[in-house]
């Protein structure tokens, strides 16, 4: 029989090796909040995603070999930019590989089962900044630039 507890142990702040993630309960590392995660799609093509952690949670689950805990991120995943093109704006040649910064729409997915993750899945942290496309009406998008650093354990 496994017994899944109800209770939940709520952390503002994680570190991973050296690096400290925050999330949006703790204002003083609400920068070092918005991740990058990569996911297998369906096609077993690799996609990465943009989001903000909202907090980590650990959870304890009773199996018949002992107690197993698991760190979790609730995290809100941001929607892509409309197309191809803005999403890579910046591309030389057609080339998603020669960009450097994604765009993304500042509004988030809704809340379903895939914004929780374990914290393994988070592959590195992004600096978010506004970038604005067009002339005669501009729309403004959030430019993802990723941290050199990756994390995926």
């Amino acid at each position: 029989m496994i017994v899944v507890r109800p209770q939940i142990n709520q952390f503002g702040r994680v570190r991973i090796g050296s690096e400290i993630f925050g999330s949006v309960n703790t204002p003083r590392y609400l920068k070092n909040s918005f991740v990058l995660a990569k996911f297998v799609q369906e096609n077993d093509s690799v996609e990465s995603f943009s989001g903000q952690i909202q907090y980590f949670f650990e959870h304890e689950v009773n199996l018949p070999e002992g107690k197993r805990s698991h760190l979790l991120a609730y995290v809100r995943w941001f929607l892509p930019a409309p197309d191809h093109k803005t999403r890579f704006y910046c591309q030389i040649d057609d080339d998603d590989k020669s960009c450097n910064m994604e765009l993304w729409s500042n509004n988030f997915y809704d809340i379903n089962r895939d914004c929780i993750i374990p914290v393994h899945d988070i592959f590195s942290r992004f600096i978010p900044t506004s970038f604005k496309v067009g002339i005669r009406r501009p729309v403004t998008y959030m430019a993802v630039i990723p941290i050199g650093r990756r994390f995926h354990i």
